[in-house]
């Protein structure tokens, strides 16, 4: 059985290159990552569209906590039901004035309420492209 070459994605190539750079990875106090793509700890602004648990189309503004080339983790006001279809656009900032913008399609995977109030999205990555 042949193995497929570990193909890096866009998205993959400039979160190496944000890591490269200096930018936190910060993957708390576990001793072992499960994860198989690099993850970026660091807020970046972003817009989400979809359809919340009341059945109502959105559109707001919330912020990235973490992002690898598969997933982010998104704190935002409204809340979604796991299995949603959303879109985003990303500010992925690598300084106050520099970065690139990513428009991504995902669904979402785990929703939960935030002490404090919001709601935190684990959301996959099904297309993403740099705009």
């Amino acid at each position: 059985m042949t193995q497929k070459p570990d193909i890096k994605t866009t998205l993959d190539l400039h979160i190496d290159g944000l890591i490269a750079n200096g930018e936190s990875t910060d993957f708390g106090s576990r001793t072992q990552e499960r994860r198989q793509k690099a993850r970026i700890k660091e807020p970046f602004p972003a817009r989400i569209w979809g359809v919340d648990s009341g059945d109502l189309p959105f559109n707001v503004d919330g912020v990235v906590d973490d992002i690898s080339s598969t997933g982010l983790y998104l704190k935002s006001p409204r809340s979604v039901d796991s299995g949603s279809d959303v879109r985003l656009i990303v500010h992925l900032l690598s300084g106050p004035t520099s970065g690139v913008t990513a428009s991504i399609q995902g669904r979402i995977v785990r929703s939960e309420s935030r002490p404090g109030g919001g709601h935190g999205l684990a959301i996959e990555i099904s297309k993403h492209r740099f705009l």
